[in-house]
């Protein structure tokens, strides 16, 4: 559910519990389903299995909810009772609930925010609950351990650090950087397990400043003293001091490489220490412990630290379609299974299956999407073995419980199940240490609801993480027996569009991509898409965090057809969103989710989701439209014969034919004879502002006489130095420096199509442009255009094609004829019909005259579209809807699905 539908979900309750319509027992589990609680947790909890409260009126759930139904006028009495109860910090309790349903009273027990407000404007206030909807506010005060306070001490050590040991001969030595990244993800670790007792309350930061110098000289020591002595079991420890004889046994490879730790000063000693004693770090969450850690390393990301969300929601939309949807499914199915005796091996084979999956991020980063992963299935299994104990409970046989009791079990689910691969050195380092973290604090979760876990120390070496080029590296190799097993390959990889590729990652593209010949209109993240194509089984899928790029224009029928040739299908799929993350300086940008599979005899459910609603389809084609994987390639001409549609006129002129307004009226005054060569000259930019510019525009036959006048002469020779010193386009046409290098005319009128517009707009801006205009390359143009076809390219049709098959210049639409035009499906028009068009173009034009103080991209921007021109377009968009249907559409998808089809047809081609 999306946050609109959560406000509007929480409004509904509310009023129906006002007015009777929900019973006021049903409240609280009704409110828990409204954040998205899994059906199996609310019923349990409604049914009593998970309600530890024993009192009538209360539910209380472990690492939910303490609610209470109170008598009148006792909620404050109540609310403050209750939040001194010992079983909601020992259980974990979120939320603390008191209402007598006029007034509502509640605390958020991990940011000690509190909601009190008459029950009536609950709605208004379905914020304060989000966390449990995965919508997490990372808060940055007081003792939170990832807070602001945390990431600036850090920044601060580590700039420290790289002062006294970093000079600007060896500030890019490879190695030393490596050392100092391991180092201080030894720190992070140290910090962590002081305060959440892997360690004794503040051993580290305590025993380092009582055993080092306050001058920091000999810190370096100590700590590769006790570095040593954290690799080493206590066995074989021998003739320690007591202080370090203390400390757990860590293991794990963390402690393992003999890396020399770094020179300290005064300064840096007393920061680390600060950073250790002064700082709590036993809530860390780490999805956004990486990122923040990250911008530690690099200044140029430390801006903006004060406003950290959490990626978990964004994360989730990728693995819970990919593979956790249908494992709750197949709990729910069990645990409703009237047939009591198959429940126990179901349960049994369920649980093999979720301790054998593999999960691997080919792009992992600091390892965010793995952390989620990992602790979704543990949470996952909790319920299994919940589910089990219950059923051992009520005399069914188990083997999970032979050899342990019921209170002392442990998980099955390993950090060897998690593998990734990542290019950033510190990213890798942080990646293995928050897994790390995250399986302590799920252990530590498993102990509250079990009474037991697997130790913490020592850690468990996975050996998942590799340090290097996902699209150089063996990706079976990375994650072995991928060719085998039940194997999920998720992430987020790096979108960065041709133009912006280095030489490295431009010969990755040609390594991965070599069925094809020109790698250059594919973005980066297409490699990845063909490397998960090629390795993925029969067991397994692949889901991405991707730019809408390969769903749009060009990249569309050069990737695809490459993908599908490995018989692979897209089953899911979240069409344009923009995705936030944690990361720093963190722009919007606008994504997609796709989920793909091997194609399967057994027809597979597909889902899109679009504005958060899920739409079973049939096919979902790589438009993400429920249609055939129709690919559609850039055209020569318009596939319905309609008029020819080409570039404006592009200079190549190096400027010199180009002028102001008072660039040309300079000019006249030395030159007035010049005047009759001067034409208005209009761009994308200036169609939309209103304004034009001036160029020199001199036909062949006028040369000669142009060439009498001295400063034009002076002009169309700078020309021609400049294209002769040119490129191979430029010198083209330096033979004929009077001109522009393409030369196109109208000889009645001209529509005009920008080139880039925003994709705010309902409409792209066309206007008719008077012939003696001329336009340059970054309009597109119909010369001599029937007014007929203003009306069609006007239309909310032809706007639903472009924004699905056209293009971005970042979000904004990039116009061109070969795809957005010529590909463009247009069914045979009546004369009739053509009349009405006509009509409805004049129409809309006379609109915009009556405002005429507003410029095209002003009078077509949503805020600002005058009614009378809305009213017009919208008037076109039912009689072009027309073309293609009499019965009309009730929705785009309809219309979307209709021109795909009509472009089938027209053209005849087969599915991909």
């Amino acid at each position: 559910m999306n946050v609109t539908q959560i406000e509007e979900t929480v409004k509904k309750l509310a009023s129906d519990v006002l007015s009777s319509a929900v019973d006021k027992d049903q409240f609280i589990y009704e409110l828990m389903a409204a954040y998205g609680h899994r059906k199996t947790t609310v019923s349990r909890i409604k049914s009593g299995e998970r309600n530890l409260a024993k009192v009538a009126g209360e539910v209380r759930a472990k690492r939910h909810i303490y609610f209470k139904h109170s008598d009148s006028n006792k909620v404050f009495s109540d609310i403050d009772d209750m939040k001194k109860e010992p079983s909601v910090t020992r259980e974990k309790i979120r939320f603390i609930i008191a209402t007598d349903f006029n007034q509502f009273v509640a605390i958020d027990t991990r940011t000690n925010d509190t909601l009190d407000i008459e029950f009536g404007e609950l709605g208004k206030h379905f914020d304060f609950f989000l966390p449990w909807a995965g919508m997490e506010k990372a808060v940055y005060q007081g003792d939170n351990p990832a807070d602001v306070k945390a990431a600036e001490k850090m920044a601060k050590l580590f700039d420290l650090i790289k002062a006294d040991n970093f000079s600007e001969k060896n500030k890019n030595d490879t190695a030393a950087l490596h050392s100092l990244n391991v180092f201080l993800t030894r720190l992070l670790f140290c910090f962590f397990a002081e305060d959440t007792g892997i360690f004794a309350d503040n051993q580290f930061s305590g025993e380092l400043e009582s055993h080092t110098k306050a001058d920091g000289s000999d810190v370096d020591s100590y700590l590769n003293r006790l570095f040593k002595v954290l690799n080493t079991s206590k066995e074989n420890r021998h003739d320690l001091p007591d202080y370090l004889a203390k400390f757990e046994y860590v293991n794990g490879g963390l402690f393992a490489d003999a890396i020399a730790s770094p020179k300290f000063s005064t300064k840096s000693r007393r920061m680390l220490i600060e950073c250790g004693s002064e700082l709590d770090w036993s809530n860390i969450n780490p999805d956004i412990f990486g990122s923040m850690i990250q911008a530690v390393v690099h200044p140029d990301q430390r801006g903006g630290m004060g406003m950290h969300y959490t990626s978990v929601i964004n994360i989730m939309k990728v693995i819970e379609p990919l593979f956790l949807d249908d494992l709750y499914a197949e709990l729910e199915n069990i645990a409703e299974n009237i047939d009591a005796k198959l429940k126990p091996s179901r349960l049994r084979k369920l649980h093999d299956r979720i301790a054998n999956i593999k999960i691997f991020d080919p792009a992992c980063g600091s390892g965010n999407f793995l952390i989620i992963a990992f602790k979704e299935l543990r949470k996952l299994e909790m319920e299994v073995i919940k589910l089990r104990q219950e059923l051992v409970k009520n005399g069914q046989q188990d083997d999970f419980f032979d050899e342990i009791s019921l209170d002392s079990s442990f998980s099955r689910i390993r950090l060897s199940q998690f593998y990734g691969i990542e290019l950033d050195d510190f990213a890798h380092e942080v990646a293995i240490l928050s897994l790390w973290l995250a399986e302590h604090q799920m252990n530590v979760e498993f102990k509250a609801e079990f009474g037991d876990c697997a130790p913490s120390l020592p850690l468990k070496a996975s050996g998942g993480i590799f340090h290097g080029n996902a699209l150089k590296l063996d990706w079976f190799a990375a994650c072995p027996p991928l060719e085998k097993e039940e194997v999920y390959i998720i992430g987020n990889p790096p979108y960065i569009g041709s133009k912006n590729q280095n030489k490295e990652q431009k010969e990755d593209m040609k390594q991965c991509l070599k069925e094809l010949t020109n790698t250059k209109a594919l973005d980066y993240i297409a490699c990845w898409f063909i490397k998960a194509a090629q390795v993925i089984n029969s067991k397994s899928a692949f889901a991405f965090v991707t730019t809408n790029s390969v769903c749009q224009g060009t990249q569309v029928p050069l990737l695809w057809k490459i993908i599908f040739n490995y018989n692979v299908e897209i089953f899911f799929a979240y069409k344009d969103f923009k995705w936030r993350n944690n990361a720093k300086n963190n722009a919007n940008v606008i994504v997609s989710i796709l989920g793909l599979k091997k194609e399967s005899k057994t027809p597979v459910k597909k889902f899109i989701f679009e504005d958060e609603i899920r739409r079973e389809v049939n096919n979902i084609n790589p438009y993400l439209i429920d249609s055939d994987n129709i690919l559609i390639d850039k055209a020569g001409a318009s596939i319905c014969d309609l008029p020819k549609m080409q570039v404006g006129n592009e200079p190549y002129d190096g400027g010199h034919l180009i002028f102001t307004d008072q660039e040309k009226q300079s000019f006249l005054i030395e030159s007035p004879q010049a005047e009759k060569y001067f034409k208005k000259l209009v761009g994308s930019s200036e169609l939309l502002k209103g304004t034009y510019r001036w160029c020199l525009w001199i036909e062949d036959n006028e040369l000669e006489e142009a060439r009498k006048i001295p400063q034009v002469s002076v002009v169309i020779d700078a020309v021609r130095i400049s294209r002769e010193n040119g490129g191979m386009n430029a010198r083209s046409c330096a033979h004929r420096p009077h001109q522009f290098r393409w030369v196109n005319r109208s000889t009645t009128n001209q529509i005009v199509i920008p080139l880039v517009s925003s994709e705010r707009r309902p409409y792209i801006p066309i206007s008719f442009v008077d012939k003696e205009t001329i336009i340059t390359n970054l309009g597109q143009v119909i010369y001599d255009a029937p007014v007929y076809i203003f009306s069609i390219i006007s239309s909310h049709m032809h706007m639903l094609w472009v924004r699905t098959i056209t293009g971005r210049l970042k979000t904004d639409f990039r116009y061109s004829s070969g795809i957005s035009y010529n590909t463009f499906p247009v069914p045979k028009i009546s004369e009739e019909k053509l009349a009405q068009l006509e009509m409805a173009a004049l129409k809309i034009i006379e609109a915009r005259e009556s405002y005429s103080e507003l410029n095209l991209g002003d009078m077509y921007d949503p805020n600002k579209m005058p009614n009378e021109v809305r009213k017009a377009h919208e008037e076109n968009d039912k009689l072009v809807d027309s073309l293609y249907s009499s019965k009309g559409f009730s929705n785009d998808t309809e219309r979307l699905e209709c021109l795909f089809l009509q472009y089938k047809k027209i053209t005849g081609c087969q599915s991909a």
